[in-house]
């Protein structure tokens, strides 16, 4: 394996740095901070919003920036914006009042705010931090400059139908969280993490060619097109690993630990 020095790190989160539980192993903690040790900057690269996405990397003592969104909100690690790319006017409400009716849950995120959706109040709402406002309608609140939308839709709702109305000006990202769950995110036509990615090395002066992808689905393809160097999770699926440089171990073998090590020894 060879190629550029590696400066970047771009990091899917459900199914790559997370596990089947949704936590980050000490192994790969660790291996976060040799990245960053040896000058490496890292960044989310999730469907969650930058305040969500940036706290697996807080907790293991790390600064990260992130891809956010889905590719459509992007920041550094001290929090400032480098790309933002809203979705089109009316969509946000639309898919609220699918939501409403459904009773889906879902994440509508605006810059420094995301409103959780869901038929009832959780438990934890009066606990939930200033960026995250939990909700049972959205009537009257203003969604204008709403970035993206995570969907938990029921598999194969026929509901779903509804959304072809904006196919012309909306991009589906479907995934799965760290324990199965079918997750579908809505952008504006045309973002994806590939165009984070791209905004996000531009930002810090950096070749695309000097960053890495890590992920396991297809909404992490267009980054491995756009990074020097890719890593497939082994829970991937085929086409994603037939697309990176090479395959690591599973998310819950720590997958993501022992890529770092090879990522390391070859620079």
């Amino acid at each position: 394996m060879t190629g550029a020095t590696i400066r970047l790190a771009a990091i899917d989160l459900d199914g790559t740095l997370l596990d089947s539980r949704g936590q980050v192993s000490e192994r790969n903690a660790e291996a976060l901070r040799q990245l960053t040790a040896s000058g490496v900057s890292v960044a989310a690269a999730t469907a969650r919003w930058p305040e969500a996405a940036r706290r697996p990397f807080e907790r293991a003592g790390v600064p990260a920036a992130a891809i956010a969104c889905a590719g459509a909100d992007v920041v550094l690690a001290d929090g400032t914006a480098v790309a933002r790319w809203p979705l089109p006017a009316g969509s946000a409400e639309f898919v609220a009042g699918l939501c409403e009716r459904t009773g889906w849950v879902a994440n509508i995120s605006l810059p420094g705010l995301t409103y959780r959706l869901s038929p009832e109040m959780p438990p934890w709402a009066d606990r939930a931090p200033a960026w995250l406002r939990p909700v049972t309608a959205l009537t009257g609140e203003d969604l204008a400059g709403a970035l993206s939308v995570l969907l938990e839709p029921e598999p194969g709702a026929s509901e779903l139908e509804e959304l072809r109305a904006w196919d012309d000006r909306l991009a589906s990202h479907w995934a799965m969280s760290s324990d199965g769950r079918p997750l579908l995110t809505l952008t504006s036509a045309g973002v994806q993490k590939g165009r984070g990615l791209r905004a996000l090395c531009d930002a810090l002066g950096l070749p695309p060619e000097e960053a890495v992808a890590f992920g396991d689905s297809d909404v992490d393809l267009p980054m491995f097109r756009v990074a020097g160097l890719s890593v497939a999770m082994g829970n991937a699926s085929a086409e994603v690993q037939d697309a990176a440089t090479f395959v690591t171990a599973t998310a819950d073998k720590d997958g993501f630990a022992a890529a770092v090590d090879r990522i390391l020894a070859r620079d």
